[in-house]
């Protein structure tokens, strides 16, 4: 009787395990464009800051347990859109689903002249 509970309970948990395993999550792809484009809203259409030209940077982020996107670094030669970046973006609950928790993502933004 012994064995039969040893040989139920490893299988109950080799099957929790497996299922577990196969769940389907959303594509990855998919959830980093959703991610983005709600990265996109928060930071706006304006960007208040006088250009010569067109310039790019990397913003590195995570997002805490609470769902809130955490800025790590922004990397860009312009000094006031590095705390534009971290004033629109710090602590701004994410409500996309299937993003790695603690996971540091990096996002490439343009920013236009005219913008």
């Amino acid at each position: 009787m012994r064995n039969l509970k040893s040989i139920i309970a490893i299988l109950l948990f080799s099957l929790t395990i497996s299922f577990s395993a196969n769940a389907a999550e959303k594509d990855p792809s998919k959830v980093t464009s959703e991610l983005r484009s709600e990265i996109m809203k928060f930071l706006g259409d304006k960007i208040p800051l006088d250009l010569k030209s067109t310039s790019s940077a990397e913003v590195s982020f995570m997002i805490n347990n609470q769902n809130e996107l955490v800025v790590i670094d922004v990397d860009s030669n312009l000094k006031d859109f590095n705390s534009f970046v971290k004033s629109k973006l710090n602590y701004k609950k994410i409500i996309t689903k299937g993003i790695q928790k603690g996971e540091i993502y990096k996002m490439p933004v343009k920013i236009n002249k005219g913008a």
